[in-house]
């Protein structure tokens, strides 16, 4: 997915917020045409505004921001301030409702669009004095609130399954360095192998596939040891399709005879629909139908409509899709099984052992038995007690470092 300039990340040394302000400041003897949209998600319910559905809600901004004068602002509050000039609004009614729906669970929706009652968003025509002042004061206090938190360490910033990792934070400049080392080292060392399994009653385990990926911590080593690659989830997402043309490489060298099963990648939707995949699969040919191909549901959710070709370009020739990135409090916003792929990945932490309320376990079982149990994989499984609550949910297919050493024990007892 191509990374587009109007889109407003949150490295600390130059925050969105003092950005915001700044082009306010700019704007203020040429304010024809604009206007602008402060979405409140920092007022939504604590298990609404993790993380990763704050990303989504961004990311369904990201087509209008690439078609149209549009910037969004993600602050580090959890708001969006969408900053436009000309733009339909009807265009960005949809951007909005799409967010809104995500979160339509939480009370901070309840209010009617574009009425008094509507706590989700506040609207500014910024050619009026009054509203451009009115917005400018929001600005400059989120601006000097900014600037008075203290900073995130760069190495602590999306660590999630890659680890910390350290380092000046990846910026613009970096990415056409690090893209012309990509084509010139070698990566095939750096790609790791992760098995999905599914657990049979008598402790006997089958795999499913296999996933390939690479290790971004061995990958910052060889290309930027010096850049964190993480700290930006915008430009990482553009570094990844550079990723992607190396990976579908691979994928075009494998020796498919000697797998006994499927692999996965992960890949970006962008990719999917690019020509180096459809040179792919002239490559693969009746192969396809052993390879999973992983997408992120933040990639989709960007663009539903290239996503929902995508899958179904897939599918018709023969790949199976699955959709990653998915936690049970996702079952807040949206059922997966919409997304009408083959699998659905589901990512373990401990706070779900006693951390669902009865209403989100019923509902995550309910998905499970309307999915079919062959459809969700629970991942990034670390320990015992992680496959109990998962099979306790009725989910009987497990990845991650715990199933790792799982299939190694198995492998030797020769019952995988």
């Amino acid at each position: 997915m191509a990374v587009s300039s109007a889109l407003v990340e949150v490295p600390r040394a130059a925050s969105a917020e003092s950005a915001l302000a700044d082009r306010l400041r700019v704007l203020q003897g040429n304010r024809a045409g604009f206007f602008a949209v402060h979405v409140h998600l920092s007022e939504l319910r604590r298990d609404s505004r993790k993380p990763e559905f704050i990303r989504i809600a961004a990311h369904t901004f990201e087509t209008l921001v690439n078609r149209y004068e549009a910037t969004l602002f993600v602050l580090a509050n959890s708001d969006l301030a969408l900053l436009c000039r000309d733009v339909p609004v009807d265009a960005i009614d949809l951007a909005i409702s799409r967010v809104r729906s995500l979160f339509n669970e939480d009370p901070l929706t309840a209010g009617a669009e574009g009425t008094l009652e509507d706590r989700f968003t506040t609207w500014y025509d910024l050619s009026r004095g009054e509203d451009y002042s009115a917005f400018r004061a929001v600005a400059e206090d989120l601006a000097a609130a900014a600037a008075n938190r203290t900073p995130m360490p760069a190495g602590r910033r999306m660590a999630g399954a890659h680890g910390a990792l350290a380092g000046t934070p990846l910026t613009p400049g970096h990415l056409a360095t690090i893209g012309v080392k990509l084509q010139g080292i070698p990566l095939a060392d750096l790609i790791h192998r992760q098995s999905a399994i599914e657990v049979h009653a008598g402790g006997k385990g089958e795999v499913v596939f296999q996933e390939h990926y690479i290790s971004i911590a061995d990958l910052q080593k060889r290309v930027a040891p010096d850049v964190n690659l993480l700290a930006s989830p915008w430009l990482f997402q553009y570094l990844t399709e550079t990723l992607d043309r190396r990976m579908l490489t691979m994928l075009a060298g494998t020796d498919f005879a000697d797998l006994d099963g499927a692999i996965s990648v992960n890949l970006n939707v962008s990719t999917v629909l690019s020509p180096s995949f459809q040179n792919l699969h002239r490559t693969l040919g009746h192969n396809a139908s052993q390879v999973v191909v992983e997408l992120q549901v933040v990639d989709i959710f960007a663009d539903m409509e290239a996503f929902t070709h995508a899958r179904d370009s897939l599918r018709d020739h023969g790949y199976r899709v699955l959709i990653d990135g998915l936690t049970p409090l996702s079952l807040q916003f949206f059922d997966p099984i919409s997304l009408a792929a083959d699998f659905v990945k589901f990512g373990w932490s401990p706070d779900l052992h006693g951390g669902l309320s009865d209403d989100m376990e019923m509902e995550l079982r309910d998905m499970v038995d309307h999915a079919g149990k062959d459809s969700v994989i629970l991942a990034r499984v670390d320990c015992e007690e992680a496959v109990e609550w998962g099979l306790g949910v009725g989910i009987s297919r497990f990845q991650g470092h715990f199933i790792d050493k799982l299939v190694d024990a198995m492998s030797a007892k020769g019952i995988i």
